[in-house]
This record gives structure tokens, sequence and C-alpha cells, in this order.
């Protein structure tokens, strides 16, 4: 089980690292292809999208290392924290799914539970 925690706490900061990423390309896209687009009336809309958006996956992204780093240290509260990041990403369909199945998987177990109080 423990190997378990330790893949999934990489797999977490894996997927925070590219959260943060997607954000960050997300700002910058949205705005230099507003302002490519020279379009007056476009520009407001991008910028709100992207800030939105990009905001959105940062913090997401930062709540996965976050969770990642407490599992790697077996942090007492990185179990209750990944179990709801779990379940907040199996909406994204596939790549959250299989993480947060997964991640479920290894979590619920009682021997889980033992390591990380």
């Amino acid at each position: 089980m423990e190997l378990h925690i330790k893949i999934l706490g990489i797999l977490y900061l894996i997927s925070g690292i590219l959260a943060i990423f997607g954000g960050i390309v997300i700002l910058v896209l949205f705005a230099v292809g507003g302002i490519l687009a020279g379009e007056v009336r476009a520009l407001p809309i991008l910028a709100v999208i992207a800030t939105l958006l990009g905001s959105l996956l940062l913090t997401i992204g930062v709540a996965k290392l976050i969770c990642g780093w407490g599992l790697l240290a077996r942090k007492k509260w990185s179990r209750v924290f990944a179990i709801i990041m779990a379940i907040i990403g199996l909406i994204n369909i596939p790549f959250g799914t299989a993480l947060g199945i997964y991640a479920l998987w290894v979590l619920l177990r009682p021997e889980a539970e033992q390591l990380l109080t």
C-alpha cells in the first residue's frame, strides 16, 4: 500500500504541474489571440474567459501539488484532501476519472488510513 500512496502522490504532482501549465497557456494564448485578432469588441470577452479558465486551472493545479506533496510526506490531512480532489476529478474525463478512481481505490482501504494517520 505504501507504493500505491507514493505513486498516487507522484500522479497528483504531475497532474498539478500540467494543470498549472495549462492555466498559464490559456492566459497567454487568449491574451495574444485577442490582440492578434484586432477585434476591439472581442478583447474584453476573451480577457474574461481567459481569466476565469486560467485562474480555475491554476487553482486546481496548486491544490493538486499540495495534495501530492501531502501524500508523499504522509501528512494526516492528505488522505481526506486527496479523497475530495479525487471526487472532484471524476468529472474530468478521461484522465481525471482514471486518477479519481485509482485514488479512491487506494485511499478508501483500511491500510491507507493506517499509513496516513
